[in-house]
C-alpha cells in the first residue's frame, strides 16, 4: 500500500469506517400497496428549540434543523426503521468488483418543489459543496466526501470512486442533495449564510411554505416520487424549552410533542393517563458505556471484566436511577438496528458468579472483606464527566462493585478533559462514557487492534486477532447479509472477552395523537428519524 493510500486508510478507518470488495446490484421499486382514499388531515407537533439553517450540510448541530430537514430534504440512499440501506433518489447501484467504484442510477421524472428537474448536476454539486474547503459543517463528512471522486456520466447517472473499499458509503449517501440550480453560484461559504437556509427547497414529502421563529408549515409533495403523504399539512410549532413544550401539549395547543430530556415521573404518569395521546419511547442509537481499560492491570484480565460485567445490574439502574426511559445495551451494536444481536443479554446480575470469576482469577477475599492478589488489593477508579445522571449511575456501580470486595472510587472530569487527556492517552482504569456508532454498524475504529494507538478511538485499548478478522471481513463484503453473520460472530466474542460494558440506550419521549396511525417504535439514529415513515401516517378524522 502507498503512503497516500495508507493515510486514506487509517483516515476512514478513525472516522466512518471502510471496505466493500464484491459488486452488487440494488434495486427499490415504488410502493405497491393500494392506497386508502385521500385523507385530509393537518398535524400539529411541538418541539423544544428552533430552526438555525433548514439545510441538510450543516444541520449536525441543531436538532430542529434535523427534523426540518427530514422532512424537505432526499438522499441518494434512505435509512429504514432498522438502518438498512434502501434506495432513494437512485433507484439503484452497482459496485465495481474491486469496490472502489459505485455507479448511481437516478430515479426519471424526480422534480424540486419549485418543478425543476432533478439531475445529476444537483449531486455533483451537494457533494462539491462537502469537499470544499470553507465548507462549515461536521469535520468527518467532509474528510470522507473529499476523499471521494463524483463524476457525472449523464443526467441520470452518477459515479462516484473511491480510493480504498468503504461500504458504509452508501449509508453516508442518505444526506440530503442540494438544488443546483438555485446555488450553483455559491461556494460553502456563501451557503452558509445564505437566504436558501431560511428558504429550502427539496425532493422530501414535504414542502416548506413558512418559517417563522415560532413554527414551521409543511404541505404534503404531492409529486413526491413514492406517493404524496396522507397528512396534507403538518405544522411543527417551536417552543423555548420542554417545560414550555409540555404545558402547550396539556393545554391541547398541539397534538403532539418529542421530549429530547427524561419526563419526571408525574408528567409521564399524567400522559401515560391521557387517553387521547399515545406515549412512545424511542431509543436512541448512542448509548452510554462502561469502559474498562484492557491493558491496565487488573483488567487485562477478561476473567476479572466478566466478572465485573456480572455485578453491574443494569436493569435496577433503569428502573431507579434513570427512572425507567431507557433501555439496556446488550450489544456494542444499537439494538433494534439490522446488526443488532443481543450477546450481552447473558450478563444479568449474579453476584455469585462475579464472585466465582474473581476467585478463579486469584483476587480472593481476605478478613477485612477487600479482595486481594499476591499482596495487592484490587482497588478501582471510575471516572465519568460532569453529569448528575452519569454520577448517579456511577455511584450505584460502585456500591456493587464494593459490595463485592472491589473498592471503587468515583471522580468526575469536564467532558472535553475526559476524552483527551483520560480516556483517548488510556489514562484509566474504569470510564462511564457515551458511545454512537453513527449510520452504519461498522465497529472497525472502536475495537480493530489497530485503532489501540493514543488518540484513536478504540478506546478499551482492546486487540483480538479473530476480532480483527471479523472487522475487516464484515468491511471486505456489499452483501448484507454476509455483514450481518460477520456482526453476530463479533458480537458473541465480545459478549466472551467483554472489552467494555454497553449500559443503556436512553429513551426519548415521542407523544402523538392517539387517532394516528402508522408510526411504531423505532431506534432514533438523531430526532429526524422518528420521520422516517411520515409518508404512510394516517390520522383518522371523523
Amino acid at each position: 500500500m502507498s503512503g497516500s493510500n495508507a493515510r486514506w486508510f487509517l483516515l476512514l478507518a478513525v472516522t466512518l469506517g471502510l471496505a466493500v470488495l464484491a459488486g452488487v446490484w440494488y434495486t427499490g421499486s415504488r410502493p405497491s400497496a393500494t392506497r386508502p382514499p385521500q385523507l385530509l388531515a393537518v398535524y400539529e407537533e411541538g418541539v423544544a428549540g428552533t430552526y438555525a439553517r433548514v439545510n441538510p450540510i450543516f444541520d449536525s448541530s441543531n436538532e430542529v434543523d434535523r427534523d426540518l430537514t427530514a422532512l424537505v430534504f432526499s438522499g441518494l440512499t434512505r435509512l429504514a426503521a432498522n438502518g438498512e440501506v434502501q434506495p432513494d433518489l437512485a433507484e439503484s447501484w452497482d459496485i465495481s468488483s474491486d469496490g472502489l467504484t459505485y455507479t448511481f442510477h437516478l430515479r426519471q421524472n424526480v422534480v424540486w418543489h419549485d418543478s425543476e428537474p432533478f439531475t445529476a448536476d444537483d449531486v455533483l454539486f451537494t457533494i462539491g459543496a462537502l469537499q470544499d474547503n470553507d465548507f462549515r459543517g461536521p469535520p468527518a463528512s467532509a474528510e470522507l466526501f473529499r476523499a471521494i471522486t463524483a463524476r457525472k456520466v449523464d443526467d441520470l447517472t452518477v459515479q462516484i470512486v473511491l480510493v480504498q473499499p468503504f461500504s458504509p458509503l452508501l449509508a453516508h449517501l442518505s444526506i440530503g442533495i442540494l438544488p443546483a440550480h438555485l446555488l450553483s453560484d455559491l461556494d460553502a461559504g456563501g451557503l452558509f449564510t445564505d437566504a436558501f437556509n431560511q428558504e429550502p427547497v427539496g425532493t422530501g414529502p414535504f414542502r416548506l411554505t413558512q418559517l417563522t421563529p415560532e413554527s414551521a408549515v409543511l404541505e404534503s409533495n404531492p409529486r413526491y416520487y413514492f406517493g404524496e403523504p396522507y397528512i396534507q399539512r403538518f405544522e411543527l410549532r417551536f417552543y423555548n424549552d420542554e417545560a414550555a413544550l409540555l404545558k402547550a401539549l396539556k393545554d391541547d395547543e398541539i397534538q403532539g410533542a418529542f421530549f429530547r430530556s427524561p419526563l419526571n415521573a408525574d408528567d409521564s404518569n399524567f400522559l401515560d393517563g391521557d387517553v387521547s395521546l399515545r406515549v412512545l419511547q424511542l431509543p436512541s442509537t448512542t448509548y452510554t458505556i462502561l469502559y474498562f481499560n484492557d491493558v491496565m492491570p487488573p483488567l487485562q484480565d477478561k476473567l476479572v471484566r466478566q466478572a465485573l460485567a456480572y455485578d453491574v445490574d443494569r436493569t435496577q439502574i433503569i428502573d431507579t436511577v434513570l427512572n425507567g426511559q431507557a433501555v439496556r445495551a446488550d450489544s456494542p451494536i444499537p439494538v433494534g438496528t439490522w446488526a443488532y444481536y443481543p450477546s450481552l443479554d447473558r450478563y444479568t446480575l449474579d453476584a455469585t458468579e462475579a464472585e466465582r470469576l474473581l476467585d478463579e482469577a486469584g483476587w480472593r477475599r481476605q478478613q477485612n472483606g477487600q479482595r486481594a492478589k499476591d499482596g495487592q488489593e484490587l482497588r478501582l477508579n471510575l471516572v465519568t464527566n460532569e453529569d448528575s445522571t452519569r454520577i448517579a449511575v456511577a455511584e450505584a456501580i460502585a456500591r456493587e462493585w464494593t459490595a463485592l470486595g472491589v473498592q471503587t472510587v468515583v471522580s468526575t472530569e469536564r467532558p472535553t478533559n475526559l476524552l483527551r487527556d483520560t480516556l483517548m492517552p488510556h489514562r484509566f482504569f474504569v470510564a462511564i462514557y457515551g458511545f454512537d456508532t453513527g449510520l452504519d454498524p461498522d465497529l472497525y475504529p472502536a475495537y480493530h487492534s489497530s485503532q489501540t494507538i493514543a488518540g484513536s478511538n478504540n478506546l478499551s485499548g482492546f486487540s483480538d486477532p479473530q476480532a480483527d478478522i471479523l472487522l475487516q471481513d464484515a468491511r471486505q463484503t456489499s452483501d448484507n447479509d454476509a455483514r450481518k453473520s460477520l456482526y453476530r460472530q463479533f458480537q458473541e466474542l465480545y459478549a466472551r472477552e467483554m472489552p467494555s460494558l454497553p449500559l443503556y440506550h436512553r429513551t426519548l419521549t415521542y407523544i402523538v395523537d392517539r387517532r394516528l396511525q402508522g408510526i411504531e417504535p423505532m431506534p432514533l439514529f438523531d430526532s429526524g428519524s422518528r420521520f422516517t415513515n411520515i409518508r404512510e401516517w394516517i390520522l383518522e378524522t371523523q
